[in-house]
């Protein structure tokens, strides 16, 4: 027993550089695991990022393409309202009802809403990824094209209150039993009638009630078309940054 004491006594301990070692191989391990984490991390926040701005783009492209639809039809509404106008100011009106009622009641059909395609960004929003973005200038430029929203929204809400007011006039001047004859549906047209019914007045205060309402309309309807045209280059400069900056061509 005496023995063994004087071994142990007589042992030598670790010395500090073995501590050291021991304590800087551990820290190396906890730190290199960490950088691995965050690049994972990382990584699969570039891919997230990635696959939203391809949505977004996507969502881009369907806003170029509604843009080319609404204005086509915009053209042809506004130029309705204009000849529809015409025509009730002609003094030779009661020879050209049938094509005033067609024009009277099928301008509705054609005037369509501005609204961004705002499903990806809105996604974003909602989860946070917004965050992703790092780059501030793609971040700024999607942040000024999306909040134009509301603001078309409002501008979409003012062409409805002024086409109510409208369909709510037009009564007073146009059968409505004639409109409903004009009216096909499967599939849906307002077809011409056959022959010249006439309008239920010729009192020129109606007349000019109507036109007033009719103007108004066709205002609202005018400036949101000139607010889709600019939309339009907006979408596909947006559309060639994130291209360009995602390597995404």
């Amino acid at each position: 027993m005496e023995t063994h004491a004087q071994h142990l006594h007589k042992a030598p301990g670790k010395k500090f550089w073995h501590y050291l070692f021991e304590f800087l191989m551990l820290f190396v391990a906890v730190f290199c695991g960490f950088m691995a984490a965050n690049l994972r991390e990382h990584q699969v926040e570039q891919e997230r990022e990635k696959v939203f701005i391809k949505s977004m783009i996507e969502d881009l492209k369907t806003d170029t393409l509604n843009i080319n639809d609404l204005v086509a039809g915009k053209k042809i509404s506004l130029m309705q309202m204009d000849s529809l106008i015409s025509m009730l100011r002609s003094p030779n009106r009661d020879q050209l009802t049938n094509r005033m009622y067609y024009l009277a009641r099928v301008i509705t059909t054609t005037t369509g809403r501005i609204e961004i395609d705002d499903r990806t960004y809105e996604q974003m929003k909602s989860s946070g990824s917004l965050r992703l973005v790092t780059d501030e200038a793609v971040a700024d430029s999607i942040s000024k094209y999306y909040a134009q929203q509301p603001f078309l929204r409002t501008q979409f809400n003012m062409q409805i209150t002024k086409m109510t007011d409208y369909t709510q006039f037009a009564g007073k001047l146009f059968d409505a039993a004639v409109f409903q004859n004009m009216l096909h549906l499967f599939p849906t047209e307002v077809v011409v009638p056959t022959n010249n019914p006439p309008l239920l007045t010729n009192d020129p205060e109606v007349i000019n009630e109507f036109i007033g309402r009719l103007h108004y309309f066709y205002a609202v309807a005018g400036i949101n078309t000139g607010h889709a045209l600019d939309r339009k280059p907006q979408a596909e400069r947006l559309i060639k940054l994130l291209q360009s900056k995602y390597d995404l061509k």
